[in-house]
């Protein structure tokens, strides 16, 4: 099941053919190249009791590949399955993607997991009636049995005889004492509400072994009381010193001296002293504790404020410069537009960025910045926003969106084509978690592979020549998030630089960073 799923996810966010294949707008005939490049993968890395199931909405992707044992007795099935999953997860919303469920209205029960692409689906599923299981039979008739169960009834047998006088009961809650005809293993699979289990007898054993292991469990147990006891009554009388020092470990991670001190009462003069050392110790790791945070504070502050205000001197001047031609052709009014909509620049750029903004505010700051292109630039140039409204109280990093639109503006210059950047915001779910998917892309030349390798690489290049602004975004992220968002850089078949970001939801305005101690912020 690991390794259904692992494939799932390289097919999904890393083969860069199903992306294109979920794109919209393709010629068909590269649609038909690309799900055939999809199929054919598919085929190679299928398992013999699997079967991936690819369909979208519109019925503009189509593609199913089983394993050689999926439904083997009754193959015809699989396109029946295919159209009742396809009922199920286009007909209603879900929330249940990346993860196995249990499906058991085709002809066999099956397991399923679906993730979502854009509009596009992949489910796979498993064959519980021909998944490949171990069956062991001894001479005298013993056998090793397998089968799944529900909270609610038994589902799949594998075994040779059925079984007899087993009740689900009995799966739920074994009771496996020693002396019991059967005994029954069981473990739920990860992700499900299913379990497995695994029956083998154990009326073989001889009632002389029973006797001697029974003797022998009886006394290894008064062995074992006699060795708690004994353990106990010396740890009492030794091992003081070490309990003190462990339960001041623990106070140290809870930074609470007080609590140490208030259970730690002794009539040993020795003990006493061990105590008070101990707690002046936390007393000292906190104020260690203390001093490091406020460092870290104000270190990260510096290392935020250096990427934000990291900017290009030229976007400034020429803006100085449009505004001294305005002035000489007497354009009051249009200088009057730009001078507002660069103040209202300044302002967002010079804002605090140990707190994040709304998404409404750095929308906001995009159509300012866009006001001043449209101002300065005589190619037309259009932007369009589409951006979920329930998202818009979420929190973002400033300048997320504004460091594309500006990129898309200064590398494309010299374009005397209608110039378009996209924004499309909305959430979808990734690794089990809701989150803020945010595809920001335009028609214009698009990254150079360099440039591009240089994007999608883990380490970012604070000295790079172009493309300065994405890379100082991308350190500011991941001091703001740590490994908690993905970066995800592309061209467009048809021409254009694609960006697609996922950040976790955060609504509360809190700091990015814990704030420092009181008596340092006095400083």
């Amino acid at each position: 099941m690991s390794k259904c799923a692992s494939f799932q996810q390289k097919l999904c966010y890393s083969d860069q053919s199903f992306q294109l294949l979920t794109l919209k707008n393709l010629q068909d005939t590269e649609k038909v190249i690309l799900q055939y490049n999809v199929t054919e993968m598919l085929k190679r890395q299928v398992t013999p009791y699997e079967s991936i199931f690819i369909f979208d909405q519109e019925q503009n992707v189509s593609a199913a590949v089983s394993g050689k044992s999926f439904f083997h007795d009754a193959p015809h099935y699989i396109y029946q399955l295919k159209d009742l999953l396809k009922a199920y997860w286009l007909d209603k919303a879900h929330g249940d993607y990346n993860r196995w469920l249990l499906f058991e209205e085709g002809y066999h029960p099956v397991l399923m997991k679906a993730l979502k692409v854009r509009d596009v689906y992949v489910c796979t599923v498993i064959d519980l009636e021909n998944y490949e299981f171990l069956e062991y039979n001894e001479p005298d008739f013993n056998s090793i049995q397998f089968g799944f169960f529900s909270d609610d009834k038994l589902m799949v047998e594998h075994s040779t005889p059925p079984l007899k006088n087993i009740t689900l009961k009995e799966l739920k809650e074994p009771e496996n004492h020693f002396f019991s005809e059967h005994y029954i293993m069981t473990a739920p699979i990860s992700g499900t509400d299913i379990s497995m289990f695994c029956l083998f007898r154990s009326n073989y054993i001889g009632q002389f072994a029973k006797v001697a292991t029974a003797l022998f469990v009886i006394l290894a147990l008064l062995s074992c009381v006699i060795f708690i006891y004994t353990f106990y009554s010396f740890n009492k009388i030794l091992l003081y010193p070490l309990d003190r020092i462990n339960a001041a470990t623990k106070h140290l991670e809870q930074n609470d001296p007080s609590s140490f001190l208030e259970y730690s009462h002794s009539n040993i003069i020795e003990y006493q002293n061990i105590n008070l050392a101990l707690a002046h110790l936390i007393n000292q790791k906190i104020i260690l504790t203390n001093e490091k945070q406020a460092e870290a504070f104000e270190k990260n502050h510096a290392r935020l404020q250096y990427y934000q205000l990291q900017t290009n001197s030229h976007f400034f001047v020429n803006c100085l410069k449009s505004l001294y031609n305005m002035l000489e052709s007497k354009e009051y009014m249009k200088m009057q537009r730009m001078i507002i909509a660069f103040s209202n620049h300044l302002r967002y750029i010079f804002h605090d960025n140990l707190k994040l903004v709304t998404l409404q505010s750095e929308l906001t700051e995009v159509n300012d910045y866009y006001n001043i292109i449209l101002l300065d630039r005589v190619n037309p140039f259009i932007l369009n926003i589409q951006a979920d409204e329930t998202l818009l109280k979420y929190q973002v990093p400033s300048l997320l969106i504004q460091t594309f639109l500006e990129n898309t503006a200064k590398y494309n210059k010299q374009s005397g084509k209608l110039l378009i950047f996209d924004v499309k915001i909305e959430s979808t779910v990734l690794d089990g978690q809701t989150v803020m998917q945010i595809l920001l892309s335009d028609n214009g030349i698009g990254y150079a592979p360099d440039v591009l390798e240089r994007l999608n690489n883990s380490e970012y290049d604070l000295f790079a020549r172009e493309h300065v602004g994405i890379s100082n975004l991308k350190h500011r992220v991941s001091l703001i998030y740590k490994s908690h968002y993905r970066f995800a850089f592309y061209n467009k078949p048809a021409g254009g630089a694609c960006a697609l970001i996922y950040l976790p939801l955060k609504e509360d305005c809190a700091p990015i960073f814990p704030l420092p101690p009181k008596e340092e912020q006095n400083k």
